[in-house]
């Protein structure tokens, strides 16, 4: 797929998510402005049902009160506050004289059936010379009524002398009814969009995934296409010339192109041997042969191998061991190979006069070996890429650095199996360094290799 078509279905995957979160966003906003207005409508019913219920609870306990009193001649007489709101869902009825139970529940109902007050409610008799309420009977029109094993009603005591009696509501029918700020399908229709996002989410990063891949790709093949075809052209130029009927008289021409064809076929094999490493990589398939290794010994000799490469180059090579312990359980064959690639990643990448400096120093139980080049130097978006399978830092479109992409590959897998660890650190246009570090006490790296 192309990378301008990537970009389009990118762009349009990312506008289709924010317009879904824009839309979730505006019909919840919607949803809570009505969920508000609704509670602020109930709010207000409740006020006016609330003062609607109180007028009729009065004028019923009133009523109640003035029966009683017209079957009592004796007790009539003038009342101040008659019937007097106590709580919430308290009223009390002044009256001073005595008053029989079953007559005022008898009264109460009527009046409250009469009045269409069809609330569950407490009613008690309270007497102000004992400070006590005498009596007190729970009441449910639907189901009749029944003793309470508790003494619900409040005391409240009134500054009549004599008797009252008291209504008592313990549940107030007028609640606010439950309002969901956010109701069951809003809730699963924001679910359903947050799945759509993750998955869109993971689509974008799989596409963009696959493109870096893709781009991974064309660049190991346009690299191994002209690793291998130089050599390639090498060979046929040498053999053709070999093939010449008056060179077999010349045997110093014969020897010379034969060993640029050996040469160059060596280049091939180490070149295919290079891939194929990967390969069994990828596949687990490396074995490692642990045994007592002298870091400085390999460091040491890695030098002298790189040596009449950088003179060449005008560059200069330096080692600087200051470890006091530096021999390490390890694979010697590998751990020699990883120091090769990184002192040759900082050949290739230096600038005109190489400078490679190597110093060893033990850290946390074990030797860190830190090798510095002058050379490009890298960004910290490259860093974070440098030891990906086929990775090269870019140059341009300028093909002057050989190799594959999998030395610094090879080099992260292979510390990490001897139990170390790699680092690099890195500023552009001024160089690189990488830092390998070996565990000392690695006695149960090989019992768990066998």
């Amino acid at each position: 797929m192309k990378s301008k078509n990537i970009r389009i279905i990118v762009v349009l995957a990312l506008a289709t998510l924010v317009l879904l979160v824009v839309n979730q966003f505006y019909w919840v906003k919607k949803d809570f402005d009505f969920q508000e207005n609704l509670i602020q409508i109930q709010k207000e019913n409740k006020v006016r049902n609330g003062e609607l219920f109180d007028s009729k609870v009065t004028l019923a306990m009133v009523n109640v009160r003035d029966k009683l009193l017209s079957l009592n001649a004796e007790n009539s007489g003038l009342y101040l506050d008659p019937v007097k709101k106590v709580t919430d869902n308290y009223f009390v009825a002044s009256f001073y004289d005595t008053i029989n139970r079953d007559l005022l529940k008898n009264l109460l109902v009527e009046e409250f059936k009469s009045y269409n007050i069809e609330e569950v409610f407490e009613y008690g008799i309270y007497d102000c010379f004992t400070d006590s309420i005498i009596f007190d009977q729970y009441v449910d029109l639907s189901i009749g009524e029944k003793k309470r094993v508790r003494n619900d009603v409040p005391i409240q005591k009134w500054e009549h002398d004599g008797h009252y009696f008291g209504v008592y509501f313990p549940v107030e029918e007028m609640m606010i009814s439950e309002v969901k700020p956010f109701p069951r399908t809003l809730l699963l229709s924001s679910f359903a969009i947050l799945i759509v996002i993750v998955i869109v989410g993971y689509a974008i990063l799989v596409i963009l995934k696959q493109k870096r891949l893709s781009e991974i790709k064309t660049d190991f093949i346009n690299n191994m296409t002209h690793e291998l075809k130089t050599p390639i052209a090498t060979i046929k130029l040498s053999s053709d010339v070999l093939l010449k009927p008056n060179i077999i008289g010349d045997a110093d021409r014969v020897l010379r192109y034969a060993s640029i064809i050996k040469a160059e076929n060596n280049r091939l094999e180490s070149q295919v041997e290079r891939v194929l490493q990967v390969a069994k990589l990828e596949q687990d398939n490396i074995q490692l042969s642990f045994g007592e290794v002298d870091i400085h010994e390999v460091i040491r000799h890695s030098v002298e191998v790189y040596k009449l490469t950088v003179d060449q180059r005008e560059g200069y090579i330096s080692c600087d061991l200051d470890a006091e312990a530096y021999k390490v359980l390890a694979d010697k064959v590998h751990i020699t190979n990883i120091i090769h690639n990184v002192i040759d990643n900082g050949i290739k990448y230096s600038k005109e006069n190489p400078l490679i400096s190597i110093h060893t120093e033990n850290k946390k139980k074990g030797i860190a070996i830190s090798i510095n080049d002058n050379g490009i130097g890298m960004t910290k978006e490259q860093m974070l890429h440098i030891f990906e399978k086929f990775y090269r830092v870019p140059k341009g479109s300028v093909h002057d650095v050989k190799g594959f992409g999998i030395g610094l590959f090879y080099v992260k897998f292979v510390v990490e199996e001897h139990g170390g660890k790699v680092t690099v650190e890195s500023e552009f246009g001024k160089g690189s360094t990488f830092t390998i570090w070996l565990p000392l006490e690695s006695k149960n790296l090989l019992s768990n290799k066998e």
